[in-house]
């Protein structure tokens, strides 16, 4: 980029995020600001009861340890993407947000790391590998005020995880609601060349006669030979330079407000929302549990990374048991509009209930 590309750049972002300060001031005297604290032990609740350590269920807040990780930007449907949050994230009453799609694209994230507890017992059990590829939809959760919603924060969704370690499937329903689901992967050699393809047991078409088998689910590939990169050497550089194409994404029929509020809070940590809910066992129709729950994730330490110049092919087969290309409004052949990769060890707070 040149020193006029640069400036012009910069002209842009700044008049975007003009009218974002007077919404921010706003929430900070509504008292809408830093809502994530520390998250003391809660003496209303019984406790819970496990077997002396809580394996395979573990006491958060939790380590993710020495993670390669890939992230890769697809054009999705905005209706879809809309619907998918009515149908969950806004679906609970009373809600205190509504949370809408900030872009009519998704992230897709393939993840191989260690995971750990950070609390003082569990952390004594050890580190359990884990590979996990998941799908992003960054939201803007939206207070309703007597003259009409304003945006309060940005939270990343999480609807479909695909992991390889029945711990992590028991560990993220059970504490936040993560959405997670076995799968068989093939894994890249290298973070730095991210392919991958995965298999689920799954059924094509739902019968009454169908039996659950092994099937393919979705492939990532390079589409092009081109395998240029552009190095981040800290995690400022990082988070700047992803930002920036973020906002390149964002929609601009929310309006300018949000639009600079939005860019304004893209710089801050963004939690993870999910909604948390368990079957009722005397009536399975029913929730026994339902909430909203937010977490802080944050960078513990970053390592390396990269944009890449080379481009990206995902391919997803239909499956009746997992209708990701529907529900997330992606083509079943698309390339990727953004391609990154990073080396850094994250941290998954303690939940908020909204």
């Amino acid at each position: 980029m040149n020193h006029r590309e640069s400036n012009s750049s910069r002209r842009d972002f700044f008049k975007i995020t003009g009218g974002a300060f007077g919404i921010a001031a706003l929430s900070y005297y509504l008292g809408l600001s830093g809502r994530f604290q520390s998250v003391a032990s809660n003496d209303k609740l019984p406790d819970y009861i496990d077997n002396g350590l809580a394996f395979p269920v573990f006491r958060g807040p939790y380590l993710q340890k020495d993670v390669s990780l890939a992230a890769f930007l697809f054009q999705a449907d905005i209706a879809s993407l809309t619907t998918l949050c009515d149908q969950t994230l806004n679906a609970p009453e009373p809600a205190m947000y509504k949370y809408v799609p900030l872009m009519s694209s998704v992230i897709l994230v393939y993840a191989d790391m260690l995971i750990s507890s950070l609390d003082e017992r569990d952390s004594k059990v050890g580190l359990i590998p884990e590979t996990e590829v998941s799908f992003w939809i960054l939201t803007v959760a939206m207070q309703k005020m007597s003259t009409g919603y304003i945006p309060h924060h940005l939270a990343w969704y999480l609807p479909y995880l695909l992991v390889d370690e029945s711990n992590a499937i028991a560990t993220g329903r059970e504490v936040y609601g993560f959405n997670k689901q076995a799968a068989e992967f093939v894994k890249p050699q290298e973070i730095q060349s991210p392919q991958f393809t995965i298999d689920v047991l799954g059924f094509k078409k739902f019968d009454p006669t169908a039996i659950a088998q092994k099937e393919h689910l979705l492939e990532l590939k390079a589409s092009s030979s081109e395998a240029g990169e552009r190095k981040w050497g800290d995690w400022g550089t990082a988070k700047s330079a992803f930002t920036t194409e973020i906002m390149k994404h964002a929609r601009t029929d929310l309006g300018s407000d949000v639009l600079g509020f939005a860019a304004k809070a893209l710089v801050n940590n963004i939690p993870l929302v999910f909604l948390k809910q368990f079957r009722d066992a005397a009536d399975t129709k029913k929730a026994a549990f339902k909430k909203i729950v937010e977490a802080p994730l944050h960078i513990k330490e970053y390592r390396d990374g990269a944009m890449l110049s080379q481009g990206h092919n995902l391919g997803i087969n239909h499956l009746d048991s997992h209708p990701l290309a529907e529900k997330l409004g992606l083509k079943a052949q698309q390339n990727s509009m953004l391609n990154v990769w990073m080396k850094v060890d994250f941290i998954l707070e303690h939940g908020v209930e909204i």
